[in-house]
């Protein structure tokens, strides 16, 4: 088993550098070439299925890489909605500006949210980390619990923190939310099964597409 586990492509939003959550916002020019782009990267690998995030924005990713992925076609594979693999819902900062320096949404609030536990600030209408890690756990441990899953390759289109959640358990830092990292858009992280059967992170941070062909490549830190 491989899982291929990747951030959507850019939208106004992610350019803009506002919050999006389950706000549902589509792909921008740019983030259809990218996503193009990364699809033509990945062309060549046989991708068996997919499964997304039923926000617009992942959809759409997912659906250009995979139109131009052969194997994938040539099966007449699937592609899985899975509410489990949505952004973080930010409630009322969701549309505000993440940028420190314009004040929409105060630092130390913010820092104070992206706590494992019991956060000390949590937005009006927000998820906390602690969900959103148990909501992208259980999809992890299913599909790769799934005996007819062993031999795949498996395309999985999230969203930022949702995959940040996600890869959790890959790291032992205590203090791991307190280094914020937010892949490129349709970057991807790479999961496989060891002997023992134990699901480990073997590939990190890898595009699949030149960044110097994309414009004003977006990366959040």
């Amino acid at each position: 088993m491989r899982i291929y586990l990747m951030r959507h492509s850019e939208t106004d939003w992610n350019r803009a550098g506002r919050v999006q959550g389950h706000t549902d916002i589509h792909l921008n020019y740019n983030g259809m070439k990218i996503a193009a782009l990364a699809g033509d990267g990945m062309a060549d690998i046989p991708i068996d299925l997919c499964y997304t995030s039923p926000l617009v924005r992942a959809q759409e990713t997912a659906g250009l890489i995979l139109s131009r992925n052969k194997h994938y076609i040539e099966k007449g594979a699937i592609t899985k909605l899975d509410d489990r693999l949505m952004e973080l819902n930010f409630g009322v900062w969701e549309g505000k500006l993440s940028n420190p320096t314009l004040g929409e949404i105060d630092r130390t609030q913010y820092h104070q949210f992206f706590r494992e536990g019991k956060p000390e600030f949590i937005p009006e209408g927000a998820e906390i980390i602690d969900d959103v890690i148990k909501r992208t756990s259980s999809f992890l441990d299913d599909i790769s619990s799934r005996p007819d899953y062993q031999d795949k390759n498996i395309l999985v289109m999230s969203h930022g923190c949702a995959i940040r959640c996600m890869l959790r358990r890959f790291s032992d830092d205590p203090q791991y939310f307190d280094k914020p990292k937010v892949l490129y858009n349709c970057e991807a992280e790479i999961i496989e099964k060891n002997e023992k059967g134990e699901l480990y992170l073997s590939q990190k941070d890898v595009l699949y597409y030149d960044e110097s062909l994309a414009e004003d490549l977006y990366k959040m830190t």
